[in-house]
Formats: C-alpha cells, structure tokens, sequence
C-alpha cells in the first residue's frame, strides 16, 4: 500500500504524547495459547486478563447452528481455559468475553488470536491437526538468496497461464505449465525455476479482511488473522484445507530449491477501526493491543487507522509466536515486515534471536520506516546494524530512478545523476547506513508504487529524443546494476518483461486487470527475460558479487576513478571487484557502467579480461560476439548499458 513507501526521513522519529498505558501491562502468561489438540483431548486456552467471564463457543459447521457453550476457568496468569475430552479436530469455535469495561460486548462472539484455522475474518476457528509433510529447507547461506517478490492471485489467475487452480496455493505446485499455445514459454513454477531465483516471497497469506469474492483485495495487507492462511487463496474456504494447501505448495517449491518468505503484516489488524470491526484483540483485551493517545483514540503510524503496540509483553509475545508457528508447521524460510519501523526495536531483537535460534540462514527483513506519525522511536535504517536482519534501501532504489514520490524525477539509470549515491549502494551501503552488505535490500521496483517500466515511461516522457529502444536498455541497466551489486538483490513478479500497470502507481486495491501477471508479455520481451535469467546465473556462479562482511566488500571493491585514479566518463561509475576469498573461479571482475544516450570509453586496469555481459546478452559463459571494443586499457561501453568482465584465475 502506498503509506508504506513513505521514508523514514519523511516523518518524526519520535513523537512527543504519550502511549495510554493498560491495566494489564504487568499480567504475563507463559502457558501455550490457543487449541491444543491431541487425539484424545483438546485444551483451549486464551489470554483475557480483564475480562470478568469468558465463554466457549462450540459449532458443528462453518455457519448457523447452535452452540454449545462452555464457561472457561480464570487463572492468575491473566488466562482462561477448559478442556474438553475426546478427538475435536475440525470442530468450529469462538470466545466471548465480557467484564466491567463497557468496550466488552455480551453479544459479540470472537476469534481466537492463536486459531490455526478460520473460516473467515469474521467467522469462526476451527480446532486443527494436520500432518501434511513439508520438504527440509534449500541449504544456501544468506548471501546467495535472490528473493523475487510475488502474490498468489496475480502470479496464477491470467487465463493463458496455463495453470488449473488459478489464483490458488495449488496453482504453485502445478508443473509443466505453460502459456496457452506455446510449449516452449514456460509459466508459474516452472517460470521460476527457470529464471533461477532462490528465493520466492509472497504478499501477505495470512486471513485478510477484503476477501469477498472479488478481485479488489488489498493484496492482503488489512490482516485479521495471522496464523490461519486465508481461505480465498484455498479451494475450499469454510474448513481447514487451507493449511495441507499452504503446506503442499511450500513443498513444491522447497523441492525445486527455492526458499519461501512471507511478507508479515504486524504494525496493525484491520480490527479496532470501529466497533463493528472487533473480532479478536479489542474483543479479548480491550485497549491493549494497539496504541492510544490519552484520549483513547487510535495512533495511526500505519495510515491504515491503528498501529499494533508491539512493545506490550503480550503483543510482543503474539509476534514472536506466530513467526516461530510458520517456520515449524510450514517450514517457512524468513519473513518481510511490512512497516518494519513501528514494530519497536527491543521487539525486533527478540524476533531475531528467537527466529535465528531455529536456523541462523532464515531471512529477516523489513521496511525501515512508517505510514505517519508514531509515538515511538522509529526502528529506521541504521537501526540493524550488526543485530542480524536487512532492511530495503531506499537510498540506493531513489538514485537508481529517482524519488518515487516524483514520478518525473530521474536518475542514474536515466540520467546519470547521483553518482556517488549509486557507489554507496554497489558496496552494499557499507559507507552510509549498513554494518553488512548483508543487511542491505537492493531494488528499483516493489509491489508499491510505479513498477520499473512505467517508471521509465513516465520520467522520460518530455524527452523526445528517448525510444522505447532507450528505455528496454535503462531497464536492463538497472537489473546489471542491481545483480552485480554487493547485497541482496530483489525483483517483483514481471519487472523481468517489463511488466506495466498502465502507470497505476498504487494498485493495492485494483482488480486483476491491472494487477495479474500477463504471460504472454514474456512472449514480447523474451530478451529482458533472458537479460534477467543471465545475470542471475552470473550472480549465483561467483562469490565475488556477494561478499558477507564489510572489511570483504571495503578490500575489494574499488572504483576505478577513486581508489585506482583511473579517468571515467562524467555520469558514469566503473568498478573493479578482487576475489579476496580466493573463493571464486575469477580473480577480478570489471563491470563498466554508462547512462549516457551515447557510447563511452573506459581506462581499465590491465589484465587479460573476458566479455560475460554487455547491452544485448550476460551470463557465466563468455562472450564470444559482443558490441563491446576491448583494447589492452580501454573499452568502449555501447549506449545505456554495462560491460561486465571477468579475469579467470591462473
């Protein structure tokens, strides 16, 4: 949603009012929450600390009927429960609490926070068991992930696709798919695996609010229900599928080597806007979830009307609790964090030392800023330094193309501006924000805001002498930019033939006429795709574009007109890359980087360098025809593009 894309810089770090503080903020529970199920019982279980009775709603369907009910017993840790006896599995359920706070409502039945299952945001939980097997995870080293950024409908429900189960989980397990009259043009999984990313990560999952039957579904970002998978995406929405659905498409992609992330949404629900939208946390503990001024209304960080008080030790511990389900029942391999900067920085921490305490490779990374103002210190960039988790660099996306809230600004890629911005960026922002190029998240183009190619369209639109020649080549531009720098590269569904939303800057809420994936526009920008896929491989080959720590990236990478006083062209950035690990089939790498609407010559270091990459074609074999000259000390970089050269070792 466009709110996320404002800049930490954007807004205060701190705000000056206060945080309304809870009667419960010293009530702590450490017993599992939630429906504990075994086969001979079940345990229900939830945190209400002021409530003055709470009530089991027990259903044998998914809707009407009536329930049986069950008083649940207190205890001094703030908890309710009651156990029941017997095999529950499948049975639907629902709390309702009530106490002397006149926000509680005797009438209201709600979800338990903890349900592994719903049938809607609105509906009823369901008691869930399922053995459903996942594959282990790909074993890489964070350094090697290539995270290519997806949504379940978008990527599955063009109708040429070729998959059954369009716009499902199961759409991503199917094989051999392909674009409808053409064999050769490969689509959904298969598309990934051909492309070679190893890392697939999927907008929000979990159970969202505007879901009904439509296709205006906010991509998933207003979050009811973060344990439940949400039941549009299953093939049957009213009972539990939805969890062996998720599992088996985890499956399939673990079994082609690809890792899954999950873009997570916990810097507010879609709950406590107002009282006909309270279906858990307000429900259960009134006022204890979400931030409030001293009058009782809502901060609102997020631009969506409520931020989640993640610094309550029950928020915090909801956060960590859900993250840690994931990766043991799913198998999850790392999260986004979507507004990453209102989730407060102690809470952050824990997340990382809890999630690395289960696997030290898991991916953590976020949105270093917020939506508005918020009454706590922003967890901005910076803030990551040397804790273990990576944030979006903004600063090296904004030189790259321009500010993105400038759709007419230019950048590098267009102009040759910024410089010296784009050579903080290709060492992994280890001179401006980062300890590690590991913590670094480098794009030009995310779900929110203009994707690349309308970017390009519309900057360089009063500029008649640009073509469309000019701007498919600042397009590949900007991908060798980004897969030759040190840090983690990211790419969105489709940047890879130019995908094009008809300049729609924010179409979290359009339906799929805007926002699907057209297979047929791989068919009419087969060499972009085939650009992508080279420089990936190229990437995935040699360690040399992907160093761990700053004193690696700080020794090796040299800019050829700073630390080796070579002249380079005014707009234009030239760097060499030794292999300082002795880890890599090369011993250098030249990558020559020109903007300007004209050929352009380069001094280089001597050395017996090979062509892997130019204007037209890239990848780990050599180029054996190039429109690159390539004399002892010179070459001559063709018109908006890049000369990629490697020096095998002796």
């Amino acid at each position: 949603m466009q709110a996320e894309q404002l800049t930490g810089s954007s807004i205060p770090t701190r705000y000056t009012a206060e945080i309304l503080s809870h009667p419960a903020d010293s009530i702590v529970s450490t017993q599992a929450l939630g429906a504990i199920y075994s086969p001979d019982k079940t345990e229900f279980r939830v945190w209400a600390p002021t409530a003055g009775k709470v009530r089991l709603n027990l259903y044998d369907s998914p809707s009407g009927g009536r329930p049986r009910l069950l008083s649940m017993s207190r205890h001094r840790d703030g908890t309710w429960s009651t156990m029941l006896l017997g095999d529950w599995r499948r049975i639907y359920y629902t709390y309702t609490a009530t106490g002397h706070d006149a926000r509680f409502d005797a009438t209201r039945e709600l979800i338990d926070p903890y349900a592994r299952a719903v049938t809607a945001h609105n509906g009823r939980a369901i008691v869930v068991h399922d053995e459903t097997p996942v594959a282990d995870r790909p074993t890489f080293p964070i350094s090697e992930a290539i995270i290519y950024e997806t949504h379940i409908r978008d990527f599955t429900i063009d109708p040429d696709s070729g998959i059954q189960r369009r716009g499902k989980y199961l759409g991503l397990t199917e094989a051999n798919t392909h674009l409808t009259g053409r064999a050769d043009i490969a689509t959904g999984l298969d598309h990934l695996v051909e492309m070679g990313v190893n890392v697939v990560q999927f907008l929000p999952i979990g159970e969202f609010h505007n879901d009904e039957s439509n296709d205006r579904y906010g991509w998933g970002y207003d979050t009811v229900h973060h344990n439940s998978p949400d039941g549009w995406y299953a093939t049957e929405r009213y009972d539990a599928r939805r969890v062996s659905e998720v599992k088996r498409m985890i499956d399939a992609l673990h079994r082609r080597g690809i890792r899954v992330t999950l873009d997570v949404v916990f810097n507010h629900t879609f709950e406590a806007i107002a009282k006909h939208r309270v279906y858990s946390f307000e429900g259960l503990v009134p006022g204890y979830y979400y931030r409030l001024k001293p009058d009782g209304s809502y901060w609102n960080g997020s631009g969506t009307g409520n931020e989640f008080r993640t610094e309550a030790p029950m928020a915090r511990r909801y956060i960590i609790d859900s993250l840690k389900y994931w990766v043991t029942e799913y198998k999850v391999d790392g999260f986004r964090f979507d507004l990453m900067g209102l989730i407060d920085l102690e809470t952050v921490k824990e997340i990382v030392r809890e999630l690395r305490a289960i696997d030290p490779n898991l991916l953590i990374y976020g949105e270093p800023w917020a939506g508005g103002s918020t009454p706590i210190e922003i967890t901005g960039k910076g803030a990551q330094r040397g804790n273990g988790w990576a944030v979006f660099n903004d600063h090296y996306r904004d030189a790259l193309k321009g500010n993105v809230f400038d759709a007419r600004a230019t950048g590098f890629i267009q102009s040759g501006f910024n410089v010296e911005a784009v050579k903080k960026g290709i060492r992994g922002s280890v001179d401006d924000f980062s300890d590690s190029p590991l913590e670094t998240i480098n794009y030009v183009e995310c779900h929110d805001n203009h994707t690349l190619w309308d970017r390009l369209l519309i900057s360089t639109a009063e500029n008649a002498a640009v073509t469309e020649a000019d701007r498919r080549a600042m397009g590949k531009l900007a991908a060798a930019i980004i897969f030759t720098s040190q840090g983690i590269p990211f790419i969105q569904c489709g940047q890879e033939f130019l995908r094009s939303k008809s300049g729609d800057h924010n179409s979290y809420d359009k339906p799929d006429a805007v926002n699907m994936i057209r297979w047929r526009e791989k068919v009419e920008n087969h060499d972009v795709v085939e650009y992508y896929r080279g420089l990936i491989e190229l990437r995935r080959a040699h360690p040399i574009f992907r160093f761990e720590t700053a004193d690696e990236v700080r020794s090796a990478v040299k800019f050829l007109d700073d630390q080796l006083e070579l002249s380079v062209p005014l707009g234009c950035v030239g760097f060499l890359i030794e292999d300082v690990t002795g880890k890599d089939e090369w011993s250098r790498a030249l990558v020559l980087l020109n903007p300007q609407a004209r050929a352009t010559e380069f001094a280089i270091p001597a050395g017996e360098w090979k062509i892997f990459g130019d204007n037209r074609r890239v990848g780990n074999s050599e180029l054996r025809r190039s429109t690159a000259k390539l004399d002892a000390e010179r070459a001559w970089v063709a018109v908006r593009s890049v000369l990629i050269l490697g020096e095998l070792r002796r």
